[in-house]
């Protein structure tokens, strides 16, 4: 018997239609097209004997259209479409557990994601319970996501990688053997043996070599860290390159807005950059150069240079009472 799959919206829920709504990477309309023989159509079935099925029905499959075909006889409605075989119709049950009702969203939600954490138990990675990957997320063997985390997208975990905590990695990939702790990471690449968070920020276009270590209260944008970085902690690295074992201290930020444009640093490998340093791009600082903590820089460093511009303490014997007085 031929089946029919027809658009129709139960409800709306912040201007998406019911089958649009995500369930666990894929929404009801796309898993039933994939779990059935049917086919969609935006207009009226044509004439004849057919099932016709609402998107409503996201993990309805063959099997079950087949058992529920082969108890029903003459024309059948139900809530989710309708079973014509001639003769007048009756009422009664559809096939499976629907999406009716925003109330209904929830359980089938929950669903989705245990059949997606058994999914990748098969294939040698561990999502806890409580944690939630969808089904178009990749998963080495060895890959361990926490409860609490989030894997959502094209996202790509290597083998061996811990996303645990508050984490939420959307269309990202991180490296074999790194860790992602109680961070986000939209749009990004992390290497291998790296390790990232807590609170840690990655926004898109950032990607970084091996063995970086990314700390608590940074943020990356637009740049590209190289292999042995650190920045542990209270840092913005904003449309940067840096080379490879940098370091970035605490309270560093790349000051990459101007009010009008944005512009790039460049970091050469080996540099030390001081805390509570800031740099103006555009500007270069090279390989090997020294940025003592509490400059602001403005103008390029040659490699192997030697930077400090802070102004010197001015201190007042005993005059502390005049404020504090």
């Amino acid at each position: 018997m031929k089946i029919y799959l027809v658009r129709r919206a139960f409800f709306t829920f912040r201007k998406k239609r019911s089958y649009e709504l995500d369930l666990a990477g894929k929404n009801c309309l796309e898993r039933m097209c994939e779990n059935l023989d049917s086919e969609l159509l935006d207009g009226a079935p044509p004439a004849g004997e057919k099932l016709v099925l609402y998107p409503v029905f996201p993990f309805l499959t063959q099997e079950e259209v087949a058992r529920f075909l082969s108890v029903q006889t003459g024309s059948l409605r139900f809530r989710g479409g309708f079973l014509e075989r001639g003769g007048a119709f009756r009422e009664g049950s559809g096939p499976s557990d629907g999406l009716f009702e925003l109330s209904d969203y929830p359980a089938l939600c929950e669903r989705a994601y245990r059949e997606s954490a058994r999914m990748f138990a098969r294939r040698g990675a561990l999502v806890e319970e409580g944690a939630r990957v969808d089904v178009t997320a990749v998963l080495g063997r060895g890959a361990i996501v926490r409860r609490g985390g989030c894997v959502r997208g094209a996202s790509v975990l290597e083998e061996d990688a811990v996303v645990s905590g508050d984490s939420l990695i959307e269309d990202s990939t991180i490296g074999a053997g790194s860790r992602v702790e109680s961070s986000f990471v939209r749009g990004a690449r992390v290497g291998r043996r790296c390790t990232v968070g807590p609170y840690a920020s990655l926004r898109p276009g950032t990607c970084t070599g091996d063995n970086v270590r990314i700390g608590c209260f940074v943020e990356c944008k637009n740049s590209t860290i190289g292999s042995g970085c650190k920045i542990a902690h209270l840092a913005y690295v904003g449309d940067a390159d840096l080379g490879e074992n940098v370091n970035v201290g605490c309270g560093v930020v790349f000051v990459n807005y101007d009010g009008k444009h944005k512009s790039r640093t460049r970091v050469g490998s080996g540099a030390f950059l001081g805390s509570n340093c800031n740099l103006v791009a555009p500007v270069r600082v090279g390989e090997g150069c020294f940025l003592a903590a509490g400059t602001t820089l403005t103008r390029d460093l040659a490699d192997g240079d030697f930077c400090i511009g802070r102004s010197r303490e001015t201190i007042k014997k005993e005059g502390a009472g005049k404020y504090l007085g």
